[in-house]
């Protein structure tokens, strides 16, 4: 069943932000530590085709600011009230008999069930706000140290404006019930006969404390020398720019995704297109073509793995999809070691065990295998806990390759990927399962794709790039793994 909490959100923007504007939160966890004014990082990617996640770093715009008072409080430009229910219930029979040879039946049936009403309110920190803040207040001296922590390492700081807030407490029940028979008879010498008969009943309930945070907008903060908010997104702005006479290194942009990709270019040499700004540049980031041309240089290294590296790797990927706060860390000591040379320092839990296999014993990384890796955990960490779930469970069968070739088409198929179309499906893509239940269903929808069940096909949306760029990358270097060496 997917997340309850993931269900209600997505069920909220669908009917109170139209335009796309609102930014879900991913996770119950995360719904008490967004706040109006609050901090978030977003990190550089190391691919040109998905942006990262945005994550708290619990900070206030006021602890960054002087004098060090409370921030004024948003003003509610809304309430709303939206109720879910969803009930079905899906039946199936079928019978084979033949003259002399036997019977064959069997049935089945699925039903589920979904509700919730929830009361919230609009909260938005107003232009005016702003306004009189940055006349009144700058910033300390010296600076905070997470903001240094995040100059060092490139990364660009936002600060939250509006969020859509619950009014009181919201219960969620989801239930799913699965049922099946099946009956056979062989006449013969020794007549053969046999039933069985097995059902799944689920419910999960799922309480959402008043208070709790469903949906956010940011604004990019500037800072150097004086700090500024930009509510008009830029994507050429950095929040820490450098001074031009300042030749001591490059911009954060390329300092942190450039040395990466060069790293990748030395396993892939049309990743140069990539790095060199040629006039080749705009389109092999827009095509599929580019996305697997930088897979492919990603995954050159694992594929001359040894199989018993490869299947503890397999595990312990597996085990750390399930600890997302451990595989942030991961991915934050390899980006250090990476793109600034530092020496590794041992980490706990299925992290460490990762980390093992890719430090010499000095403590320095082995850059052609913590490359791919990172990059990995980079387009893990893009995908919905759902989604990371999925993948988890994946690991243990034969399904990988299989969720990759329908991944793959439906890339193909929707280029350019700035334009809306529908993809059909072919059913050997599809496989033997192709509904709402299915884990590829699930996987494809998390990514805001439409699906249809009936004549199989994928409704395409411009915003779905990103995410289903970064499940294409997650299959293609899993399914690498799980590979014979080369």
């Amino acid at each position: 069943m997917p997340s309850a909490f993931e269900e209600v959100v997505k069920s909220v923007i669908k009917e109170v932000d139209r335009k796309g504007e609102l930014i879900p939160v991913d996770s119950l966890r995360n719904s008490t530590s967004i706040r109006p004014y609050c901090l978030l990082s977003r990190k550089l990617s190391s691919s040109w085709f998905w942006k990262p996640r945005y994550r708290c770093v619990n900070l206030s715009i006021k602890d960054i600011l002087e004098p060090n008072a409370p921030e004024p409080e948003p003003e509610c430009c809304g309430r709303f009230c939206v109720s879910d229910a969803v009930d079905g219930n899906i039946q199936g029979r079928v019978a084979l008999e033949s003259t002399g040879q036997g019977k064959i039946s069997g049935a089945a049936a699925m039903s589920g069930s979904c509700s919730a009403s929830i009361n919230m309110c609009l909260l938005r920190v107003t232009q005016n706000t702003w306004n009189v803040m940055q006349h009144e207040r700058q910033l300390q001296t010296p600076e905070h140290k997470i903001l240094e922590q995040l100059r060092s390492r490139g990364d660009d700081v936002f600060v939250v404006t509006e969020v859509l807030q619950t009014e009181e407490d919201v219960q969620v029940t989801q239930t799913l019930s699965k049922e099946g028979l099946g009956q056979f008879a062989l006449p013969g010498a020794v007549c053969l006969q046999g039933e069985g008969k097995g059902y799944l009943n689920q419910k999960k309930m799922v309480t959402i404390p008043a208070g709790s945070i469903l949906a956010f907008r940011v604004a990019q903060l500037l800072i150097d020398p004086k700090w500024d908010i930009l509510l008009i997104p830029n994507e050429k702005k950095r929040t820490f720019e450098l001074p031009p006479s300042s030749h001591r290194r490059e911009d954060g942009q390329r300092q942190h995704a450039f040395n990466l990709l060069a790293t990748l270019r030395s396993m892939g040499e049309r990743l140069k297109l990539l790095t060199d700004g040629t006039h080749e540049e705009q389109v092999t980031r827009e095509d599929f073509q580019g996305l697997r041309t930088e897979v492919e240089a990603a995954s050159t290294e694992l594929g001359h793995l040894e199989m018993e590296l490869r299947q503890q790797l397999l595990m312990d990927i597996g085990r750390i999809l399930h600890d997302q706060p451990s595989m942030e860390v991961l991915e934050a000591s390899l980006e250090q070691g990476l793109c600034h040379g530092r020496q590794m320092e041992p980490l706990d839990g299925p992290a460490g065990s990762i980390l093992e296999y890719l430090v010499l014993p000095s403590g320095e990384l082995v850059p052609e295998l913590a490359a791919p890796i990172f990059y990995l955990l980079g387009a893990l960490t893009v995908l919905s806990e759902t989604q990371q779930q999925l993948l988890a469970k994946a690991l243990e069968t034969t399904v990988l390759s299989k969720q990759l070739e329908l991944v793959e088409h439906i890339l193909e198929q929707s280029t350019p990927w700035q334009e809306q179309r529908f993809v059909s499906l072919a059913p050997r893509l599809c496989g033997n399962s192709w509904d709402e239940e299915a884990p590829t269903w699930v996987l494809l929808e998390e990514c805001g794709l439409t699906l249809q069940v009936d004549t199989p096909q994928v409704h395409w949306e411009p915003k779905s790039q990103g995410p289903t760029c970064a499940l294409y990358a997650s299959l293609a270097l899993l399914s690498s793994l799980s590979q014979k060496p080369c």
